[in-house]
């Protein structure tokens, strides 16, 4: 008779490869939220440094409101920093597999998909702004570049948009329709600590 009748079925349920969806789940969010992290903050020191770094002739007179740091960058560049943490940290208990993933990722996505409305009224308000700047600026070598009076500010806002919501969405299904429980998330009986 061999070993392998001998040894019981609980024992080889605790051998067997855990699923591995939470990890690809949490490798994708970490390297997003990462990524994301290291964008805000550069945009935000070029937002604060960049109209320095402008040529001279470009630094005579105003500059477009769409420029520095102002109220909507502000907003835009420190909500950006926030879920992008918020994101990382989700990325890394849905890698441990704890249920705190879980509820992170539902946190992120539902705040991401709700910033979606603002985003783009921000997108539309800059726009606007850029416009009556070229109106009431024309001599400007902002007024004056390519594409000044294009829509092509608003349309990348837009796509972006989009782009950046289909992820949110992915998660917020998954995580409130799919993976509801321990046991449909594969989480191992580790205790929480959030």
């Amino acid at each position: 008779m061999s070993e392998e009748n001998n040894v019981r079925p609980e024992a080889m349920d605790m051998l067997a490869e855990p699923t591995s969806w939470p990890k690809v789940i949490g490798i994708i969010s970490m390297v997003w939220g990462g990524l994301s992290v290291t964008c805000a903050g550069c945009g935000g020191v070029m937002a604060m440094v960049g109209p320095a770094m402008l040529p001279p002739e470009m630094q005579q007179g105003p500059l477009p409101p769409t420029m520095g740091l102002n109220a909507t960058n502000i907003t835009s560049i420190g909500f950006g920093f926030v879920m992008a943490a918020i994101l990382f940290v989700a990325g890394l208990f849905t890698l441990r597999r704890s249920m705190t993933g879980r509820t992170l990722h539902l946190v992120w996505s539902g705040l991401s998909l709700a910033w979606i409305p603002v985003g783009l009224y921000l997108v539309f308000r800059q726009d606007a702004a850029m416009k009556l700047f070229i109106r009431e600026n024309p001599d400007s070598p902002f007024s004056k570049g390519p594409g000044a009076e294009s829509n092509l500010g608003m349309m990348i806002g837009f796509g972006m948009t989009i782009l950046f919501s289909i992820y949110p969405l992915f998660i917020f299904v998954w995580f409130l329709l799919i993976k509801k429980t321990k046991e449909s998330f594969g989480a191992e009986a580790v205790k929480d600590y959030i």
